[in-house]
């Protein structure tokens, strides 16, 4: 039995207490920092900060990103962060990362930070233990390093992404003459990335702190049923629904070990395809979390780490504004199991054709549009 998230009301982090609505409501555990790390992690429950609205960006960020952030989502709101740069050999975080979490808490905002590895470099599997790739504790030790150098708030969690889209080829390589005559299915690889998962969230939960949460990768909805190794091929047709399955086969208690499902719930028409059409066309796309929630089979809030609209599919920057402020009203503030929205992304030049903010720093649309939806529907003042 679970609390319930409905309205995601509350700001639920108190302190370093082990807040009651952090926890299982028929708990006996007096603090999360007591449960043993080899034990599913069935007890916590999140209720949120009473605001759901958050938004992505592509690196830790700068002043004028964090800046922006807070002018979108306002206090309370969630600022998606990539950190990348992690191997089992590093040592501790980037003066940058620390920065950067401080500089959003500073705002008021939380931090949901993307732990990576280098850019240019998804030989992940290659930071394991044992040549099946199926043990990652060194890797989780760097992983709990980092976390442990970042810099938390007294009344705001930590959230902690694992990783990025696996279940695409450029996020999780193989070398040439591994795999099964050259390439790599998605089943080893589904495998291999449940290992991971596992173990980086057993050893940041075994940091003890109740404030510092731990998500999944949000998957892309439609993935490679294959990658070439030490090549760029790839062979596409399955969903993140046939991976999900696949983590599952090998880790059967995997989505025990989080306490929030992050989700790349993409509008579409369809299942893995078809993305960026008219918001009246993306029903299919927009409700994926729901086929990928029923599936685990856990009552876990869901994060929307990565969604929105493209200007290459078609839709014009005014369009776009007017069709993600129908997804709002229609999807995402109107399901009680989603705890934060962070459309992909507010800006960068090579990500322009996704941006809610130009390189310069001028608003899109988008950013005005959802702003004020913001301001009418979330409590606290909008000056």
């Amino acid at each position: 039995m679970h609390l319930s998230i409905v309205g995601i009301v509350g700001v639920a982090m108190a302190a370093c207490s082990a807040p009651a609505a952090m926890r299982d409501a028929d708990s006996v555990d007096a603090d999360a920092s007591e449960r043993p790390v080899d034990v599913p992690l069935d007890a916590p429950r999140y209720v949120g900060t009473g605001n759901r609205f958050g938004i992505g960006l592509v690196g830790p960020g700068t002043a004028l990103d964090w800046d922006l952030s807070a002018e979108l989502i306002g206090a309370g709101g969630y600022v998606r962060l990539v950190l990348p740069g992690i191997t089992r050999d590093t040592q501790g975080a980037d003066p940058a990362w620390i920065a950067a979490v401080q500089a959003v808490y500073a705002r008021g905002l939380v931090p949901v930070i993307r732990l990576a590895p280098p850019w240019g470099d998804a030989d992940v599997r290659y930071d394991s233990d044992d040549d099946a790739h199926l043990h990652y504790t060194a890797l989780a030790a760097a992983h709990r390093r980092v976390v442990e150098d970042l810099p938390l708030d007294p009344s705001l969690p930590l959230w902690v992404e694992v990783h990025n889209e696996p279940n695409l080829c450029y996020e999780w390589t193989c070398h040439a003459g591994d795999g099964a005559s050259g390439w790599l299915p998605y089943q080893t690889t589904a495998h291999e990335y449940a290992a991971m998962l596992r173990d980086v969230a057993d050893a940041i939960h075994a940091i003890g702190d109740p404030r510092i949460l731990v998500m999944n990768a949000g998957l892309a909805p439609g993935g490679a049923a294959r990658c070439q190794c030490g090549g760029s091929d790839f062979a596409p047709g399955v969903t993140s629904l046939a991976f999900l399955t696949e983590m599952k086969v090998a880790v059967p208690d995997v989505f025990a070990h989080l306490d929030g499902f992050a989700s790349h719930a993409y509008p579409a028409q369809g299942e893995g395809w078809g993305f960026f059409v008219p918001y009246a066309q993306a029903s299919i796309g927009l409700h994926f979390f729901e086929r990928e929630l029923a599936l685990i089979q856990r009552d876990l809030p869901v994060f929307l780490t990565e969604t929105g609209w493209s200007t290459d599919g078609g839709g014009t920057r005014a369009q776009i504004a007017d069709w993600t402020v129908n997804a709002y009203q229609g999807v995402w503030l109107t399901d009680p199991r989603i705890a934060a929205i962070m459309p992909f992304m507010l800006r960068d030049p090579a990500w322009d054709a996704f941006g809610w903010v130009a390189p310069d720093g001028a608003h899109y649309p988008v950013f005005d549009a959802v702003r004020a939806l913001r301001c009418q529907t979330t409590p606290g003042s909008c000056p």
